[in-house]
């Protein structure tokens, strides 16, 4: 009692019961901010990596088919393998390569492809070898040309029975070599002869990696019962590549081409055998800085042969 006023009591709390108190409240302000800051780191996380699996995410590389070498021959143009390949390599590593075949073509092409834009400019003749093989079922005809072709297919040439050669030359340049007619043998312009002798004539004038090319077409062939010797195809070799230093003396400006080609068709690996046998001993001042093409064929009596045998067959022996 207090100036006769009784007091109240004050209940005073536990010092115990305060603790625990002020201990639950530190824990749960800790906890619930521990689980404001866990939410907002997870979510950055989810966010940046989904920014890194889009922008690292790579596209599968392309594959080209190119055909197969019917004899195993090691070949440039064999069949890709299938796979994923990061674009920029791919890119890097198809700057330095053989020029990829361009569309399609009648048969099936092996051997050396993409390799003759790279030799236009040297001043040395070279030897190339392919392979181009027909089977039963496929047909000469306009519809299984490339534009070019059907050209050619359309054209009389100057005389013989060689259109079937010639359209078939365009064909391999054009699908190898991206190869694009400018002329057929008819349209290219020479100077008038003169005492110095007659004009030669090539077969075609085509545009290959931007530089004009003339070809000149030709057949290392006998029936298959009759003997070609070394000497025949030698000789052969020596009056078309002397043919080409003559017309590419006399071609007028407006047609000149860079180089000529020497596109010689065999029909078996005999004859393919003696042009690269002879090859080397023709004189170096006849082969000049001209390219031989060397095409063997299998199947294709039609380039050699009339009336034309069916696709996948020879021409039948010499009577």
């Amino acid at each position: 009692m207090t100036d006769g006023v009784p007091m109240l009591k004050t209940a005073k709390m536990p010092r115990w019961l305060a603790f625990r108190g002020s201990y639950f409240a530190v824990r749960f302000a800790v906890v619930f901010a521990g689980l404001v800051g866990f939410g907002a780191s997870s979510i950055t996380a989810c966010s940046s990596d989904s920014g890194a699996s889009a922008a690292g995410e790579e596209e599968p590389g392309s594959t080209g088919e190119y055909g197969t070498s019917p004899d195993g021959d090691d070949s440039p143009r064999a069949e890709a393998g299938p796979g994923k390949q990061d674009a920029s390599k791919s890119d890097a590593g198809d700057a330095g390569s053989d020029a990829a075949p361009s569309g399609d073509i009648l048969g099936t092409l092996s051997g050396a492809c993409g390799t003759i834009a790279s030799m236009l400019t040297s001043p040395s003749p070279s030897i190339v070898n392919d392979q181009l093989t027909f089977v039963a079922g496929e047909s000469y005809e306009k519809a299984s040309l490339s534009p070019g072709g059907q050209r050619m297919f359309d054209t009389a040439n100057a005389g013989g029975s060689s259109t079937e050669s010639e359209t078939m030359s365009f064909e391999v340049l054009h699908y190898c070599e991206g190869a694009t007619l400018l002329k057929t043998e008819t349209e290219v312009s020479y100077a008038p002869a003169d005492a110095s002798g007659g004009n030669k004539i090539t077969d075609l004038l085509v545009e290959i990696d931007g530089k004009k090319v003339g070809v000149s077409v030709t057949r290392a062939y006998k029936p298959s019962n009759l003997v070609q010797t070394d000497a025949e195809v030698k000789a052969l070799l020596e009056k078309k590549l002397g043919d080409i230093l003559v017309s590419s003396s006399r071609v007028l400006p407006a047609d000149k081409w860079v180089k000529q080609i020497l596109h010689v068709f065999t029909a078996n690996k005999s004859a393919t055998d003696a042009v690269d046998r002879v090859y080397p001993m023709i004189d170096a001042a006849v082969r000049a800085d001209t390219i031989v093409l060397v095409t063997e064929t299998t199947g294709g009596g039609f380039i050699y042969c009339e009336p034309n045998p069916a696709l996948g067959s020879e021409c039948p022996p010499a009577p």
